[in-house]
């Protein structure tokens, strides 16, 4: 197999707010055609599958966390609302959720009741999620919290801010960014599985369907709706905490994620003068 060489600079911080584009990715994976209808010119298809190795992530920023993983296609991942006073809760909602963002407000974050919010969900654990936000949240004293399914998937378990946290450990964060929403951001929460992380139970979770590796996110107060208009998810495959004008590099690992059909970078600190070098192909 080739290997293709990326040698690109990176000035969001995850995906910023080109969600659901190819824009900003580091690599696309190529497409192929399955036939159509007769006469026809046949679908267009992105593969998935790749693999990447000999990374560097140069920092131009202050000390900053930093990653290289994958976004994973669509079809491996759901999303939708959870409702506090309905029951089940969850509504799925996914189609808004991987629509393209053309500054429409469609998957709602929340209402205006107090612990409700939404959720995202897939078969495989995943370590980061973006979303682009249309509509601002208002409300004094809002923060939203993070809470992932727990080990026998009957119920959910919180997790830790732990933003200057090199590699965490347990239900800790490496950054979440999710208190007042505001139109025109990126919101998001990059994360190291939780090795107590499980599946929804025989029966689902609140509504989410069973055999899910479930997040939830819900607002702590009363609040005007937050709006986004897409979410993306993915796998970060190798984190560490950087100081100025030094880098992140690996040279004798190779990552691989049958999911992915793109290759992302994280900084936690946007700089425009941020470089990602690596070796990626499909398999």
């Amino acid at each position: 197999m080739a290997w293709n060489h990326i040698n690109a600079s990176y000035p969001q911080i995850l995906r910023g707010i080109l969600q659901q584009t190819t824009a900003g990715l580091l690599y696309v994976a190529p497409t192929y055609t399955t036939p159509g209808a007769p006469g026809s010119a046949g679908v267009a298809q992105t593969m998935t599958g790749l693999a990447l190795r000999r990374f560097s992530l140069n920092n131009r920023a202050a000390t900053a966390n930093c990653g290289i993983g994958f976004r994973w296609a669509n079809k491996y991942w759901a999303a939708g609302q959870l409702a506090a006073a309905d029951t089940p809760d969850f509504t799925d909602d996914t189609t808004d959720a991987q629509d393209l963002p053309a500054g429409t407000a469609d998957f709602a974050l929340m209402n205006t009741t107090a612990d409700d919010g939404w959720a995202v969900h897939s078969d495989r654990q995943f370590s980061w999620v973006s979303v682009r936000i249309e509509t601002s949240s208002a409300g004094a004293g809002m923060t939203v919290t993070a809470d992932y399914s727990d080990t026998a998937g009957t119920g959910w378990t919180a997790m830790v801010e732990a933003a200057a946290t090199l590699e965490p450990s347990g239900n800790t964060l490496l950054t979440i960014d999710g208190e007042q929403y505001t139109d025109g951001d990126e919101r998001m929460i990059v994360f190291t599985p939780p090795n107590d992380w499980g599946k929804t139970a025989a029966g689902g979770l609140n509504g989410i369907p069973e055999g899910r590796y479930a997040m939830r996110f819900l607002n702590n107060v009363s609040t005007t709706a937050a709006v986004a208009s897409a979410i993306e998810v993915g796998s970060m495959v190798a984190t560490e905490q950087v100081v100025t004008l030094t880098e992140f590099s690996d040279n004798n690992m190779t990552y691989s994620d049958p999911y992915a059909d793109a290759v992302v970078a994280f900084f936690s600190i946007a700089n425009a003068g941020n470089r990602v070098r690596a070796e990626v192909t499909t398999f």
